[in-house]
């Protein structure tokens, strides 16, 4: 059991004879890193990106830039193996596939496109012409208040800690203006200061697969009478996730945390089979972590957007997550 940089830690293995075209990397789960007793999702897929990130280290495409990961079956808190072979190697992108195996079955499958991100973290269009994106969240992380996780469910709520935004929430309760909009609406909207706890901890790039996966959708922002489930007897397994990295991670600075992000989340699109839904993250650079510092001016402009993911998720009952190797 371990904080996360460590928890995601693997192993190269050696090359099986006469299969030179694949590369392994093996490891073990972290028993802590589960929704209840299912691995999360984000999680298993850091480990695909951290296997990934150290195969491609001193390459000409060192850098992540997009996962597209498909989930077969849900994983197990064990050893497991990730299957590398590059499916195109060209001038300025590399394409590989891999696959988290375990017990000879493949767990989850997924296609990452390698390159190489500039050092420079200036956004291309400037904030000056009104087209520029600028981080969403309205309170400075000294100003946010650390609110509950759900501890009986995430087995990692010692490890990390957020603080959500109480506007954003608010705009999902039955009585919200926005709940009454005559055209568009029909949105989940939730934003977070989330910090890993541990002093020694440090966002990487394969952590920011689990950060994606760290959030409330509208499976637990919209009430039972919307949704038909009870928050306290739901699993939301992902069918699907991907990650497109934008910037480069800066160093720990006066301006930006080493271990604190800013997440953004607008989740909906309910539909049949097993309420499936879509949700689109946004993952930034924080300020400073939850509770220090102080917002001076033009703090949200010297912000970055690391990290923009999409999931589809289900709901479903969580009787299903205690089922070893639960098929969906």
């Amino acid at each position: 059991m371990a904080p996360l940089t460590r928890a995601i830690q693997v192993a190269r293995k050696a090359d099986l004879p006469g299969d030179s075209d694949v590369v392994r990397y093996t490891g073990k789960t972290d028993p802590e890193w589960v929704v209840r007793r299912v691995p999360n999702g984000g999680y298993t897929l850091s480990l695909i990106v951290q296997a990934c990130i150290e195969n491609q280290a001193g390459s000409e495409h060192p850098d992540p830039l997009h996962v597209s990961a498909h989930y077969l079956q849900a994983t197990r808190t064990a050893t497991f193996e990730v299957h590398l072979r590059v499916l195109k190697r060209g001038r300025s992108f590399i394409n590989i596939l891999a696959d988290l195996v375990q017990r000879d079955r493949s767990c989850i499958t997924a296609h990452l496109i390698f390159g190489k991100i500039p050092v420079s973290t200036r956004p291309l269009i400037d904030f000056s012409s009104g087209y520029a994106r600028r981080l969403p969240h309205l309170r400075h992380p000294s100003e946010a208040v650390v609110t509950r996780m759900y501890d009986e469910v995430f087995g990692f709520s010692h490890r990390i800690r957020w603080a959500t935004d109480p506007y954003l929430r608010s705009q999902n309760k039955p009585e919200s203006p926005a709940r009454r909009v005559s055209t568009g609406g029909g949105m989940a909207v939730w934003g977070a200061w989330i910090e890993l706890v541990d002093k020694d901890e440090r966002i990487t790039p394969a952590s920011l697969a689990f950060l994606a996966d760290c959030i409330e959708t509208m499976g637990t922002l919209f009430p039972k009478s919307v949704t038909g489930f009870d928050v306290r007897n739901l699993w939301l397994p992902t069918l699907s996730l991907s990650l497109q990295w934008k910037a480069p991670i800066p160093p720990p600075s006066a301006i930006h945390s080493a271990r604190t992000v800013g997440i953004s989340v607008v989740s909906g699109f309910l539909s049949e089979p097993q309420n499936r839904h879509d949700t689109l993250i946004e993952i930034w650079t924080a300020p400073s972590n939850i509770g220090e510092g102080k917002p001076v001016n033009g703090w949200r402009e010297q912000q970055l957007c690391l990290g923009v993911a999409t999931q589809m998720q289900l709901m479903v009952s969580s009787s299903i997550n205690e089922k070893s190797g639960a098929k969906l």
